[in-house]
């Protein structure tokens, strides 16, 4: 039964498929007035379907006054598409998914074939030769709708090897064919790998953001509403790049500024390289972005300045002539990028600094819940400066930890929100750099006084820094070298590494120790980019680096004889630039200060000397090395093993592990004795030549092997007892220095 269009009048369309109802019922009356017209009178199917396209466009413009428009008509406006176009995919429609007009274009379709050809549409909806133009671009490569995805041209086998584009097959994505029988949203699983869905949830003044931010993006977003000039493909509008760190809330502020506009977020760095693979996709993404009438979002954009060139290019033109808002969201460097995409409008989102951030995690943080004493975002932000995204994620963690740990009253911890921030940053370090983690003290550490005095005033500067720079006026004073760059110099067991490891503890900073044999690669140019790499991750990290052996790095530039040796000494002017760069904390350290190259000790802001311990603080460090738990044997005398043992604190450290290592297995305590002789053990693997009273049990030769030898000559023996006996402490405990071998 046919619809009478007079049963409805001033009734919005109820559901897309009643809209479909009617053009199927429009496209079999336009059918039979083609034939009609050739064979006889029209006029009264004519008249029919004048009276029916009257009613299908009020009921649309119903359907828009009650605020309902159909899938087709947003489509329409939002990609600005021609009536001709709309009656293109209205017809691809019916063909792929009404059976009833399936029926009534089969007899019009090409010989045996389900699908039309681009010559098939242009015959059948085409009067003229302007419209058969107007048509033909319509469905070329540069059309509107074959720019974003939402119809294909594919070939036909019978032509071989290339289908002509009039004999190619016209389909309508399954995407847009599901969304135009009013399914708004796709399945998740629908969705092309690396493509996802934003939405907002929050508006701009729930937002915490640095001053002035939003204001600087909106007038971006109008900017971009501009086109720049004209091409044969139509406008060009110039995408929005923001750059910034990974988190910094880009999408958040971007759907704030676009309230119900959702973002189909497409990663860079899931885009296959090869064309067909990477065009399809982008073309999926683009058509969602009609379909939903949201912003196309590419993350990490910086990728696509590395694309092939040919493959750039028509990358470059899909995004320009694009009806679609286009934003590009840049986590690193984007000069190539921007050389190879000069219309790009740039915006950096900053990170928020250290108010901002203690906003946004006293407004992020529950009320609700309780909090550990001591608990104090401040110090969160003054350790750990992060995009507010992260901040987001970290609170987020923290709520959730806290309340599936079991307790009656959950409590937020500062170790909960030390490991949450943790996570966030990760560790992007691979393997050029491991984190040093320390559980010593400053109770634990023994050092002459102005060595300590020098070590605490590192800290102070940590602290005071902000102040000195900007309040007191030093920054202007210090345009450049403003880092906490610390050279800590010393024997081996000095304790340079514990020191460093205390400072950054002290100041709130994780330390990770660059592995230098992985840094230096021997092509050239390799070492600097691992050092950037390292310079750039401990500034997005905020943490502090820690350079052991730092003369295999920072030695001196050499005389150029080779390639080599220039190459050696580029990657030591490129240090000597990122130390003076470098606005975080970085500390070396060396066994030899001669060895390192002048111009880095100028440049370094500390340069402390820790000497070998003195005797009295070897015996500290002995009697410290030991822990409370660890069962001691009486009248064990620090201070005299410190006489008998010049000993650095790491060497003591190795000798009391192994004195307690042998006690434990010997089901005894530690004694003296024990101390002694594995202090012993220590001299020896380091080359230093020792004689103790306590040697007895371990010397080769004692006072009965002397009794029982029969010697050769009376005097020769008895000159070597007494050179032996002699070259032994006395009974009183007088005791022979160590000496180290030559």
């Amino acid at each position: 039964m046919h619809s009478d269009p007079s049963q409805h009048p001033g009734h919005p369309y109820p559901t897309p498929l009643a809209h479909l109802r009617d053009e199927q019922r429009r496209l079999q009356l336009w059918l039979e007035r083609r034939e009609l017209s050739r064979h006889g009178d029209a006029a009264s199917v004519t008249q029919q379907l004048d009276a029916l396209t009257q009613h299908i466009d009020s009921r649309l413009s119903d359907s828009e006054r009650a605020g309902q428009p159909l899938p087709l008509t947003r489509l329409s406006r939002s990609l600005a598409l021609s009536p001709l176009e709309v009656s293109l995919l209205t017809v691809l429609l019916l063909a792929e998914t009404v059976p009833e007009a399936r029926a009534h274009l089969s007899p019009h379709l090409p010989s045996g074939s389900v699908q039309g050809t681009v010559a098939h549409y242009l015959e059948l909806l085409s009067h003229d030769e302007t419209t058969q133009r107007t048509l033909l671009w319509a469905l070329s490569p540069s059309g509107t709708l074959r720019r974003h995805g939402l119809i294909f041209l594919a070939a036909d086998p019978a032509w071989a090897p290339t289908t002509p584009m009039l004999y190619q097959r016209v389909k309508l994505s399954d995407r847009l064919a599901s969304f135009l029988h009013g399914e708004e949203r796709p399945p998740t699983h629908a969705l092309p790998h690396g493509v996802s869905l934003y939405i907002g949830q929050k508006t701009l003044a729930q937002l915490t953001l640095p001053t002035g931010i939003a204001d600087k993006l909106r007038d971006a977003l109008d900017e971009c509403t501009q086109p720049l000039l004209s091409d044969s493909d139509g406008s060009i509008l110039p995408p929005l790049c923001l750059t910034g760190l990974r988190r910094s809330g880009r999408k958040a502020i971007l759907s704030a500024l676009l309230p119900g506009r959702p973002l189909v977020v497409l990663s860079a760095s899931s885009l296959q390289r090869g064309e067909a693979a990477l065009i399809q996709t982008v073309q999926a993404a683009l058509a969602e972005a009609a379909i939903v009438q949201g912003v196309l979002y590419i993350a990490s954009a910086e990728l696509l300045g590395d694309l092939e060139s040919a493959l750039f290019e028509q990358l470059r033109r899909l995004l320009l002539g694009s009806r679609v808002r286009v934003v590009l969201a840049a986590d690193g460097p984007i000069d190539t990028l921007w050389a190879r995409l000069p219309e790009l409008l740039r915006v950096d989102i900053p990170m928020p600094d250290r108010a901002t951030q203690i906003a946004l995690w006293n407004h992020l943080l529950p009320v609700d819940m309780l909090r550990e004493r001591g608990f104090d975002v401040r110090a969160l932000a003054s350790s750990y400066s992060l995009p507010s995204g992260a901040i987001h994620r970290c609170v987020s963690e923290m709520v959730r930890s806290a309340r599936i740990d079991g307790s009656k009253q959950p409590t937020l911890t500062m170790a909960a929100a030390r490991e949450a921030v943790r996570k966030q940053l990760g560790n992007r370090f691979g393997d050029l750099a491991q984190l040093v983690s320390i559980s010593l003290s400053w109770e634990d550490l023994v050092l002459p006084p102005e060595s300590m005095e020098r070590v605490l005033e590192i800290v102070a500067y940590a602290r005071y820094r902000e102040q000195l720079l900007g309040k007191w006026g030093f920054e202007r004073k210090l345009p450049y070298g403003r880092s906490i760059s610390v050279l800590l110099a010393g024997a081996p067991g000095t304790g340079k590494t514990m020191v460093a490891a205390l400072v950054a503890k002290e100041i709130g900073l994780e330390l990770f120790r660059v592995n230098v044999a992985r840094v230096v690669e021997r092509f050239a140019g390799e070492t600097e980019k691992n050092l950037a790499r390292i310079f750039d991750e401990a500034k997005r990290q905020q943490v502090a680096l820690l350079f052991d052996e730092a003369d295999t790095l920072f030695g001196r530039r050499l005389d150029v004889r080779s390639s080599q040796d220039r190459y050696a000494n580029m990657a030591v002017s490129y240090l000597l630039q990122a130390v003076e760069s470098h606005d975080g904390v970085l500390i070396l350290t060396t066994n030899n200060e001669k060895l390192l190259d002048d111009a880095f000790r100028r440049r370094l802001r500390f340069r402390i000397a820790l000497p070998l311990p003195s005797e009295h603080e070897r015996a500290r460090l002995w009697e410290s090395m030991l822990p409370s738990d660890t069962p001691l044997a009486d009248g064990i005398d620090f201070l005299q093993l410190a006489q008998e043992f010049d000993l650095s604190g790491g060497a003591i450290k190795n000798a009391v592990v192994r004195a307690a290592l042998r006690a434990l297995a010997q089901g005894s305590a530690v004694t003296i004795d024990l101390l002694r002789r594995c202090a012993k053990l220590e001299c020896e693997e380091m080359g230093i030549l020792v004689a103790t009273e306590s040697d007895d049990e371990s010397s080769d030769l004692d006072e009965e092997t002397l009794d029982e030898m029969e010697p050769d000559s009376s005097d020769d023996v008895a000159g070597r007892n007494d050179n032996l006996r002699n070259s032994r402490p006395s009974e009183a405990g007088s005791t022979s220095r160590p000496r180290r071998a030559d």
